[in-house]
């Protein structure tokens, strides 16, 4: 059999690929030596490596077209050919098979495509298929509740993947380097407005309602700029990295992030918040916050800004607002007729004018010419204050008792000691009751501020539904393995946290469709998710196997306990049987011609 013959071709280094290009010898008559020119680009090794199979290009088979009757391989410095069958297969191919874990990406892939997630990350990074590269990594974090991406090989080789090919450590910085600040904030904005158009196609013109937190993300690198110290809240004794989230409390689904120093307080960045809502273009929002983020200046830019909120008031601040109001409104909460039966507290609301500087200018002092209304909702727990008085107590009896007789105290137990004990000149210490009732003068009460929600029950709700952000972040910290970010290049980190954070998103989507399907389980329903976590039904799914070969890819059979599973997330379940190719290994993945290697590896 006569085999093609192929012109002299030298290989080239890209950034996760090797390329081979024709070109010419021409005499340089000053060098007095031949030198190469016009180097042109004709294939591929889909491999990743020096050897393997040759994806020609098109152009090059328009110009010898019998290649395209042979496959190609690479082997050592050789060119190897081997004759295609009638049905285009060697008999290699056709006895190649490969094994893929594939149900619990299958569902993946439905879940992001039925979300704002998908669209707005092709938009975003569409070049080197770097939005299926990022969705692939988002899975393993997920799937493994590991972040440790050096792993993320061998996961790839075992398993269906928007990318499929495995990504070495240097194409996993290069990615990460890729996910700049100008890619994160077009990939928001396209997220956002397709979140916004879904909700005006399906009739839910409502007001976002957007749980705000932050948490701590610790680090033992010296090099990234954003780790300092800082109020560390998994009380780890290292610097970190803050990381704000803000979550829709209506689907659970995360809508934005932000990471900042380690040791700006939260109360410092609800103003860049409302700078980047603006820019990202959300309208009819309102906040939801806890203590860190009340104060005079966080409350004056929502209000210029058209920022709807409830803020959680500080109530132990001396002289404060809320102190005020709980010490008018005091005889009506603890009048059992005020009690409601659907918070189990008693409540009081109150409105109050409230002055600001609707156009403030730094070093000029305040007009505070404006004037809006604010509705003050006070509570109280009965509860709530009995048990922080036990508790009190019990600490402070165990205090008395180690001084009685002679054990150190802790350290805890030392600032007690400082806090509510006197010396008496015998040298006895005894508790100062007056320093007690103020520190529990206002345990149990709550006060939350708000500028639009007018219904004292309704902004109790909207609190109590904030503890989705903080499910996020026990998401993104212990499930997913994400507590800390496990790289020491600043030039990675934007990277690397917007993958855990696309991970983060993908798991809320998953737990938020799970907790659906068991809230409207019932009795004649075959299987309970109620006990169930997300992780473990993953898992299960992840057990469902795809057959790979040239002739397509093949699910097998998916019965029982998984196809329920598929029904609860709500995407169909795989049929068995051949299904479209998602081999990707043959599509471009260079970032810029001019930057392959021009020198020739041997």
């Amino acid at each position: 059999m006569k085999y093609p013959k192929l012109p002299p071709l030298i290989l080239k280094s890209g950034h996760s690929n090797y390329y081979l290009f024709t070109y010419k010898n021409v005499w340089d008559p000053l060098k007095k030596r031949s030198r190469r020119t016009e180097s042109r680009k004709v294939g591929v090794i889909i491999s990743g490596n020096k050897e393997g199979r040759i994806k020609w290009n098109d152009e090059f088979l328009k110009q010898k077209p019998e290649l395209a009757n042979f496959v190609c391989e690479r082997k050592g410095k050789e060119y190897v050919f081997t004759p295609l069958g009638e049905n285009g297969l060697t008999l290699t191919q056709a006895l190649s098979v490969k094994t893929l874990h594939a149900g619990a990406t299958w569902a993946l892939d439905r879940i992001v495509q039925a979300s704002p997630l998908g669209g707005a990350l092709r938009e975003a990074f569409p070049r080197f298929n770097d939005y299926r590269k990022i969705l692939s990594l988002a899975y393993f974090i997920i799937l493994n509740a590991d972040n440790n991406v050096s792993r993320y090989a061998s996961f790839a080789e075992t398993t269906r993947l928007p990318w499929q090919r495995p990504l070495s450590s240097s194409a996993l910085s290069r990615l990460f380097d890729r996910i700049g600040e100008e890619r994160i904030e077009v990939f928001f904005r396209a997220m956002h407005r397709a979140w916004l158009e879904e909700m005006q196609a399906g009739g839910k013109g409502r007001r976002i309602v957007l749980a705000l937190d932050s948490t701590s993300i610790s680090s033992y690198s010296k090099k990234l700029a954003n780790v300092e110290y800082g109020f560390n809240k998994d009380e780890d004794n290292l610097p970190q990295i803050n990381l704000l989230l803000l979550v829709d409390q209506e689907t659970g689904l995360p809508v934005y992030y932000r990471y900042y120093d380690g040791n700006v307080p939260d109360v410092s960045t609800v103003r860049r918040v409302i700078a980047d809502n603006a820019r990202l273009k959300l309208e009819n929002v309102m906040l939801v916050s806890d203590k860190g983020y009340c104060s005079t200046n966080n409350i004056n830019d929502c209000l210029r800004n058209g920022v709807s909120f409830i803020f959680n008031m500080r109530c132990g601040a001396k002289g404060s607002l809320a102190q005020e109001l709980i010490e008018q409104s005091r005889s009506a909460l603890e009048d059992l007729n005020r009690r409601d039966w659907f918070t189990r507290t008693a409540c009081v609301t109150q409105e109050l004018g409230w002055r600001f500087d609707p156009y403030p200018i730094e070093g000029k002092k305040a007009r505070n010419d404006e004037r809006r209304k604010l509705y003050w909702h006070i509570f109280f727990d009965r509860r709530c204050a009995e048990e922080a008085s036990e508790t009190l107590l019990e600490r402070l009896g165990t205090v008395r008792r180690k001084l009685d007789q002679g054990k150190a105290l802790e350290d805890n137990e030392t600032t007690l000691l400082e806090k509510f004990f006197t010396q008496a000149d015998d040298g006895r210490y005894c508790v100062v009751n007056s320093k007690v009732q103020q520190y529990l003068a206002f345990k149990g009460y709550r006060v939350l501020v708000s500028d639009t929600e007018k219904d004292t029950r309704k902004a109790w709700i909207a609190y109590k539904e904030r503890w989705i952000v903080e499910d996020a972040f026990k998401t993104l910290k212990y499930r997913l393995g994400c507590s800390r970010n496990r790289t020491s290049r600043n030039g990675t980190l934007a990277g690397k946290i917007f993958v855990q954070f696309l991970a983060t998103a993908i798991s809320m989507m998953v737990r938020c469709r799970i907790k659906q399907y068991a809230f409207n389980a019932n009795k004649n329903q075959k299987i309970n998710v109620v006990y169930e976590s997300d992780g473990a039904i993953l898992a299960l799914l992840n057990n469902v196997q795809l057959i790979r070969f040239n002739e397509g890819n093949y699910f097998g059979e998916v019965a029982g306990k998984r196809r329920r599973y598929f029904e609860a997330l709500g995407v169909p379940v795989p049929v068995a049987g051949a299904q479209l190719s998602e081999d990707y290994d043959g599509e471009e993945d260079i970032d810029d011609q001019e930057e392959l290697q021009s020198d020739l590896v041997v």
